[in-house]
């Protein structure tokens, strides 16, 4: 079979505060012709530095070293001057980057930025609408004058994607293409990428830190641990006899499941009829009526003390909301009950009293972390307004006995969150809502962003302080491995509503909604 390109004892190196980072290290492998390859590993382990060296996207400099052989078209590309990689560009080797709304400009328009990636050809914009259709965009006539922020995540990755097949590549890089996105939609664009490597016979590099997906569609894959390739050889053998701990390791990061139960049986969350609407703004000056979007309908849930209860559903399905409304930051109709209170009539004011009981833990820990404040001040700043009569030295040692409870350090407190990785600033998130010893805890997607190893970490984390302080969880994610990891019982939203609710084994081995087993078909478990 012929190699579509050939990486021959890469190597690159940065220095960062006179500090020399080996990022890839005499790294060896080759992509066939038609093939689905797949580089895994978790955070810094090289996997990105080695896709932007293949393109030539990282430059040598002073503070920058590469050194190797990537060949392509019987040519070095990493000695090829830059007028000869723009003709590679795009057209031999292609790439779509992880994050679609920062690739794609904000101010153009779809039509435009498709367009710039096509050369001297007539009828560009029949040419334009027909990568849409290619890649599943619906009404793609319509789309074309769409900025990215009109479009949905799922819709602006196969905006990247007619991008990067426009002119026919032979090898197309994929750098964690599903990251964030829905189980469903997940599926939707892999399937999309597996289909058009096909039908194009083009060769596909998949760059993931999720093994599931490598698992499904990939033919050969590698293992990079701290720049380095530990393991490599075909999917099937890798995944039944891995030889490197590290892969093992990877294979094994699934979280364990909840194997302990609380005995209470008291009730301390309940919603009777929850709605949340949002005002549309009208398009008419002159319209008196309000248009509303009916984000939550008639939500009934009851939480009993010291279990999980797990939302799952796709974005849009009203979960972020109901977990908003549940903390009083936006506006509800109907009740919600904690313990034997009404929280859903009181005001501000009224309701500060049991703010702290009903704590939440954010999906991204480093937008929600205040880069300005140290991660003592972050932890202990729930205590300046909820327990304002404790001594300096009583809220030192509160916090001190919080971080280790998270596996954090004493010496970690003077530091900021852009010194952590994000599996501590998670901790650090966790820590922070932990301090006011809450009852309840909401979890809106903890993990998404994480690798498969912190993950399991976190939700073991997150299980041994539920069983150690008999906490209550709202567990919101599209990450449906670790909702069964974590649940006791589930309910699966769309469209606002409550389409089906039940036990974790109801839900996992006997769905009755098409709309829950296609979730679960999704989700490769």
């Amino acid at each position: 079979m012929k190699k579509v390109i050939e990486i021959k004892d890469l190597s690159v190196s940065f220095t960062q505060n006179n500090e020399l980072v080996k990022a890839v290290q005499k790294s060896n492998f080759f992509i066939n012709e038609g093939e689905c390859f797949s580089i895994v590993g978790e955070s810094g382990s090289g996997k990105s530095v080695t896709a932007m060296s293949m393109m030539k996207l990282i430059k040598e400099s002073n503070n920058t070293l590469i050194s190797g052989h990537i060949k392509f078209e019987d040519e070095n590309l990493l000695t090829l001057s830059e007028k000869k990689l723009t003709k590679i560009r795009g057209k031999g080797i292609s790439m779509i980057f992880q994050e679609p709304m920062t690739s794609l400009n904000p101010l153009h328009t779809i039509k435009k930025q498709i367009g710039e990636c096509l050369f001297n050809l007539n009828k560009k914009e029949e040419r334009i609408v027909e990568l849409l259709r290619e890649v599943g965009i619906e009404n793609a006539e319509e789309r074309l004058d769409h900025f990215p922020h009109q479009l949905s995540g799922g819709q602006r990755q196969r905006v990247m994607i007619a991008m990067a097949i426009a002119n026919n590549p032979k090898l197309l890089i994929a750098d964690e293409p599903t990251t964030a996105l829905d189980v469903t939609i997940q599926k939707q664009i892999l399937d999309l990428l597996d289909s058009l490597r096909k039908k194009f016979q083009m060769s596909l590099l998949l760059i993931t830190h999720d093994l599931s997906i490598v698992k499904k569609i990939s033919d050969r894959v590698c293992v990079m641990k701290n720049g380095q390739i530990v393991e490599q050889g075909e999917t099937k053998s890798l995944f039944k006899k891995p030889k490197h701990p590290y892969t093992l390791k990877l294979i094994n990061s699934s979280p364990n499941e909840k194997k302990f139960k609380s005995k209470n049986s008291m009730i301390i969350l309940k919603t009777n009829n929850l709605n949340i609407r949002y005002q549309l703004n009208s398009n008419s000056f002159f319209s008196r009526k309000n248009k509303f979007f009916h984000a939550v309908k008639n939500l009934n849930i009851q939480l009993a003390k010291g279990s999980t209860l797990g939302v799952v559903g796709e974005s849009g399905s009203g979960k972020s909301s109901f977990a908003l409304a549940m903390l009083k930051l936006i506006k509800s109709e109907g009740d919600i009950f904690y313990k034997n209170y009404n929280i859903s009539k009181l005001n501000d004011t009224s309701f500060r009293n049991f703010r702290k009981n009903i704590q939440i833990i954010f999906q991204d820990p480093f937008a929600s972390l205040s880069p300005r404040l140290t991660i003592e001040r972050i932890i202990g700043e729930g205590l300046e307004v909820h327990k304002k009569s404790l001594k300096k030295n009583e809220v030192s040692n509160l916090i001190l006995r919080i971080i280790e409870k998270v596996g954090l350090e004493k010496s970690m407190l003077n530091r900021y969150p852009h010194e952590f990785s994000g599996g501590q600033r998670q901790r650090i998130a966790i820590a922070r809502a932990l301090i006011l010893e809450p009852e309840i805890i909401i979890l809106d997607e903890p993990t998404s962003a994480l690798d498969m190893t912190v993950q399991k970490q976190i939700v073991d984390l997150l299980l041994q302080l539920q069983k150690d302080l008999t906490l209550t969880y709202i567990f919101i994610s599209h990450d449906l491995k670790i909702v069964k990891a974590l649940s006791d019982r589930i309910v699966v939203m769309r469209n606002g509503e409550v389409i089906e609710e039940g036990s974790v084994k109801e839900i996992f081995l006997k769905p009755k909604e098409s709309y829950t087993k296609k979730l679960m078909q999704s989700a490769f478990i």
